[in-house]
């Protein structure tokens, strides 16, 4: 259970970085579309942010064992 919850948090979190940097591209080329500062934005890079910080915990705890 443990390997597939790692497995699925280390490809959201992978998804979701790329995901940011084609907003910050698209961002800097079109700054009327406004893909950084919309509520969507926001809900996925709190979804990045949750992702990222559950990994570090799971890492953190497989290295103390």
């Amino acid at each position: 259970m443990m390997g597939k919850a790692r497995g699925l948090l280390n490809h959201l979190t992978v998804i979701f970085g790329i995901m940011f940097l084609v907003f910050l591209v698209l961002d800097q080329f079109n700054p009327m579309m406004n893909f950084v500062d919309n509520g969507i934005s926001r809900w996925l890079l709190a979804a990045f942010c949750i992702c990222g910080i559950s990994r570090s915990i799971l890492c953190w705890r497989n290295n103390e064992r």
